[in-house]
């Protein structure tokens, strides 16, 4: 029994120095955590501010992907009218092209079949000659008409897009 009243008075001596040191720790402890709430509301200050910012940000971005997609809206409808203006265009070209194709070819078979009839030397062919000529400057005056037609198409058509042809 001696040896456990030994160690009961060596636990009596080291009990209070151990709490003191416990109670020491548990003090440096707390005064760290303390330092670290203080430390931490400062980053979460920091933090709102960064969000605060970046949502800022955001905003001017919207705005900016706002303005970018009506541009791109914009192109694709001044697209869309040109292709729209062009195919217009090539189908009065084409409609005209067509009349002056087959205008040119009758004219051209006319006067190939009537060249053929009689050579050029008999007096009486002169009259046909002359009517030959009078027919070539025909198709050159509906080539120029058909021509000032498909012009004016054109006009029109860049009107619908408010751009002028040269």
């Amino acid at each position: 029994m001696d040896a456990l009243a030994n160690i009961s008075q060596i636990f009596a001596y080291l009990l209070p120095v151990l709490g003191a040191i416990a109670l020491c720790l548990l003090i440096v402890l707390l005064v760290k955590m303390v330092g670290i709430l203080k430390n931490m509301n400062i980053t979460v200050t920091g933090v709102n501010t960064a969000v605060d910012t970046t949502n800022g940000y955001l905003k001017e971005l919207d705005t900016t992907v706002k303005s970018v997609n009506n541009m791109a809206m914009s192109v694709e409808a001044v697209r869309a009218t040109t292709e729209r203006a062009v195919k217009k265009t090539a189908k009065k070209w084409s409609k005209q092209y067509d009349q002056v194709k087959s205008a040119v070819t009758d004219v051209l078979e006319k006067s190939f079949a009537s060249k053929e009839e009689k050579p050029v030397k008999d007096p009486k062919n002169i009259v046909r000659v002359a009517s030959v000529e009078k027919s070539e400057e025909a198709i050159e005056e509906k080539a120029a008409e058909a021509v000032k037609e498909v012009i004016e198409a054109a006009r029109e058509a860049a009107k619908e897009t408010g751009k002028d042809v040269e």
